[in-house]
């Protein structure tokens, strides 16, 4: 299980890279039902590929960064909408995230490939046989390389599914953290609650998200399933209910409204400026949703609504051991 949300996920590229055509067909038809894969039987052909086709993943260059504006929302908004966040073009499908490498190839070995690879966000996966590991345990604590296993273990393939899945998550992760530290409150701390990253991922995998977005004003992910529907995952801390709570008083809403919210019960989802509740507005209590409790460092009230017209919060409930 993974112990941390990454501030967005899309399906990058698994690369495999070995001399072995065979092998590669059965890797690829393998994990092609998982993954965004691509192939290369030439290392010559895959560095090329990897160092000349590929965007280095920075996600905010020094000279392009927002300028700080107070503490304002407004600021926050504009570094987690930046466009390399949101990236909708071609270039999305065609980053790699996680390289698959044999060790033993005639021209060059993997490590010596991984140590050729220009882009350091890469997560690098080796690929040994029967010979010794020592040189792949020596890769690894130099951090040439993330993860090793033998080919002829008998659970290498799922074993590998497993690697492919964590090291994609921490390569989102790493490209999180400069943003996280831009943006985000360092109280905040659902990004690295295990408890509700876990809700959250399997959450994703019941509806079969392929990626997702964080966004805020309500703090939420916005997920895209293959099949090209959309969601709303929100999620409230205890802070945030009181202060929704505190304005819906303030500002004179409806009696029934102020009550499923307190009640801690039901979460609201308000399509207004700043996600909190204005007077006036027609049939407020439709943007109120069955709220799922998860009790990690904090409690965190969910809800995972339906972004399609006749918009509904779905059944997806915290996995056992983490409702109370």
């Amino acid at each position: 299980m993974k112990s941390k949300i990454p501030l967005y996920f899309y399906p990058t590229q698994i690369v495999f890279v070995d001399d072995n055509r065979e092998f590669l067909d059965t890797l690829s038809v393998t994990f092609s039902k998982h993954f965004n894969v691509k192939s290369f039987d030439d290392t010559d052909a895959a560095l090329k590929y990897i160092n000349e086709h590929q965007r280095e993943a920075q996600l905010i260059a020094n000279d392009e960064k927002p300028k700080l504006q107070g503490d304002s929302d407004a600021w926050v908004k504009q570094v987690l909408t930046h466009q390399n966040i949101k990236r909708f073009d071609e270039l999305r499908i065609k980053e790699v995230s996680v390289l698959v490498v044999d060790y033993s190839m005639p021209s060059m070995n993997g490590i010596e490939f991984c140590e050729k690879i220009k882009n350091s966000a890469i997560k690098k996966i080796l690929l040994t046989g029967y010979a010794t590991p020592t040189e792949a345990v020596r890769a690894f604590n130099n951090n040439t390389i993330h993860y090793y296993l033998k080919k002829n273990d008998e659970n290498m393939l799922h074993e590998l599914k497993e690697a492919i899945n964590q090291l994609q998550h921490s390569y989102f992760n790493d490209l999180s953290s400069s943003l996280k530290t831009e943006a985000i409150d360092s109280s905040t701390p659902f990004f690295a609650d295990p408890k509700l990253a876990r809700y959250f991922e399997e959450a994703c995998e019941t509806l079969g998200v392929s990626e997702y977005y964080y966004l805020i004003n309500p703090s939420r992910f916005e997920l895209r399933t293959r099949d090209e529907k959309t969601f709303s995952c929100v999620i409230y801390t205890e802070e945030d209910i009181q202060e929704h709570v505190q304005i819906l008083q303030e500002e004179g809403a409806p009696d029934e409204l102020y009550k499923a919210i307190a009640s801690r019960n039901f979460v609201p989802l308000f399509h207004t400026a700043d996600g909190f509740y204005e007077p006036g507005m027609e049939n407020a209590i439709l943007n109120i949703h069955p709220a799922t409790r998860i009790q990690g460092t904090v409690n965190y009230y969910c809800a995972v609504i339906s972004d399609a017209p006749a918009s509904a919060s779905l059944p997806i409930k915290a996995p056992t051991g983490i409702l109370h």
